[in-house]
């Protein structure tokens, strides 16, 4: 019987070592491999691009600019770049040996401090994005006083604060290590804490990184989306129930009394909060309601962020696993450079999602690059610089 067992098992790490073979000799596979040192920063360039069109569209438009959540979206969209940028300066400091990163012990605390600081930034603005938009959707009382730009620029602000102070370590432990006559960026093996070498406990830094920066809010994320698409799929199942029925009381002289008709729509604007009582009177609040763009915008941002989490988690779970069991097999290689490869995606590809899920981006996208290229590409320069004053005497 256990013999049996064995075999079955050795069949299975056997089909499962072919299937990975069969995916790592694939042709687009080995082309990416191949072309990945020209990949990264074209994938970079990509990737500033879109964050900086994102950031244009919010700052230029009325509408957007008016959301809380685009606190977040633009410091996001900052930090992405920051982040793609650092990525670029290492790439080219290792194809051209321009002596500002591997070379160099500022560029060395600079660069990982800022690549640290901007990848810390972009993981919690997208937790306070989540958590932005379940309040939203839920409505409790505390909303007049979280969903607010002034709100939103404090919480932003202490975030960053938290991120520099978190990350000036680097300042402190980083520095240029040799290995096999060559120079790189890393722990320096000279920095002590309380007579311990630093160098030595690198595993720690990395589960420490792991669980402030994706265990803790891929968790949050996680939680506070399931309530969030709970609430929208509830909140879009009585938009598109159609035209509720009218009822009438008739009290005790006899007269009806006549409550106002309700539609579903109104039904879902009228909402609190879903243990609040339904109520579809004209008089309510502005501020109380829950409107149509809200769940659009609700629906965008949610697709981002578990799109986020999706790419984000296997690099940081491949890297501990590395350093934990030291694994050398071909499979485990593939994973580690396929794991890499989807979390810088994440940073150049999100923005994009979020421009073409979102109606309103994609509907301000055509017109602000128009008069984008209209401002500074097809202005017309008057004869003189003053053709129109001067035909106005004659």
């Amino acid at each position: 019987m256990n013999v049996t067992t064995m075999e079955a098992e050795v069949e299975d790490e056997n089909s499962i070592y072919a299937i990975f073979k069969l995916i790592e000799q694939s042709s687009v596979i080995v082309w990416l491999r191949q072309n990945f040192p020209y990949l990264l920063p074209l994938l970079c360039i990509v990737g500033i691009v879109g964050n900086s069109m994102a950031l244009l569209l919010i700052r230029t438009n009325f509408w957007l600019r008016r959301l809380t959540s685009n606190v977040y979206l633009c410091t996001l969209s900052i930090s992405s770049c920051v982040f793609l940028f650092t990525l670029i300066v290492s790439w080219l400091d290792s194809a051209y040996r321009l002596h500002i990163y591997m070379d160099s012990e500022i560029g060395c605390k600079v660069f990982t401090f800022l690549a640290h600081l901007s990848d810390f930034n972009c993981v919690w603005m997208i937790s306070w994005i989540s958590c932005d938009r379940m309040v939203v959707l839920y409505r409790p009382g505390f909303r007049k006083w979280v969903c607010t730009k002034r709100f939103a620029r404090n919480w932003m602000i202490c975030t960053l604060l938290t991120s520099i102070v978190f990350y000036s370590w680097v300042f402190m432990f980083a520095g240029l290590e040799e290995y096999k006559d060559d120079l790189f960026c890393g722990l320096s093996s000279k920095a002590q804490v309380f007579g311990y070498p630093v160098a030595d406990h690198y595993f720690l830094f990395t589960l420490l990184d792991t669980a402030i920066c994706t265990l803790l809010p891929a968790i949050l994320i996680m939680f506070v989306n399931t309530l969030s698409i709970y609430r929208y799929r509830q909140c879009m199942r009585i938009y598109s129930s159609g035209v509720l029925r009218v009822r009438f009381d008739r009290a005790s002289n006899g007269n009806p009394i006549p409550y106002e008709e309700t539609t579903a729509k109104k039904l879902l604007l009228s909402q609190t909060h879903t243990n609040s009582h339904m109520s579809t009177q004209s008089n309510r609040s502005t501020c109380g309601k829950l409107r149509s763009s809200d769940l659009q915008l609700s629906r965008t941002l949610l697709i981002v962020t578990s799109t986020f989490v999706l790419l984000n988690v296997p690099s940081y779970m491949v890297r501990i696993i590395q350093y934990i069991f030291e694994p050398q097999t071909q499979i485990f290689h593939f994973l580690h450079y396929f794991s890499y490869l989807i979390y810088y995606l994440h940073h150049a590809v999100l923005f994009y999602m979020y421009i073409f899920w979102s109606p309103q981006m994609k509907k301000q996208l055509k017109p602000t690059a128009m008069r984008l290229l209209e401002c500074y590409c097809f202005k017309t320069v008057p004869e003189f610089g003053h053709r129109s004053t001067s035909q106005g005497f004659n």
